[in-house]
């Protein structure tokens, strides 16, 4: 689903709305305010190839298994 940050420019607080097509007027939450400006926000995926990498043994920050739990052993 997309979900779009917005600040207020009135307030300056954030805010988050989910944006299912044309929509009325965004308002901020906190003030009333429609004087808002569009975030640029990362966005969060993930994916079954990136959990192999968190798994104890399977790589390290140079490519060595390993390497980064016994300092000083390649």
């Amino acid at each position: 689903m997309p979900i779009f940050e917005y600040r207020c420019e009135n307030c300056g607080q954030t805010n988050e709305f989910l944006i299912l097509g044309k929509q009325e007027q965004l308002h901020c939450r906190h003030c009333g305010s429609e004087d808002l400006t569009k975030l640029m926000s990362a966005h969060n995926t993930s994916s079954a190839s990136s959990e192999r990498f968190a798994e104890k043994g399977s790589g390290s920050c140079c490519g060595s298994p390993n390497s980064c739990d016994t300092p000083g052993l390649l």
